[in-house]
């Protein structure tokens, strides 16, 4: 079930070139809701190595 947007922050940084792509990948996850703060909603982002956490918890 999606409920709602979810805030989201990366682990570490992204290379300045791939900034674009990465808030692209960003807009397209739909993360099946219970999210919990800390939960990874994307792996290895457009190959930089950096994951994407939530920063929000979103409930059923």
């Amino acid at each position: 079930m999606y409920k709602e947007r979810c805030s989201v922050k990366t682990k570490g940084n992204i290379p300045k070139e791939k900034i674009f792509d990465c808030m692209d990948a960003i807009n397209h996850v739909k993360a099946p809701a219970p999210v919990r703060i800390g939960d990874i909603v994307i792996e290895n982002v457009c190959g930089t190595g950096v994951d994407v956490v939530a920063t929000k918890n979103v409930s059923l």
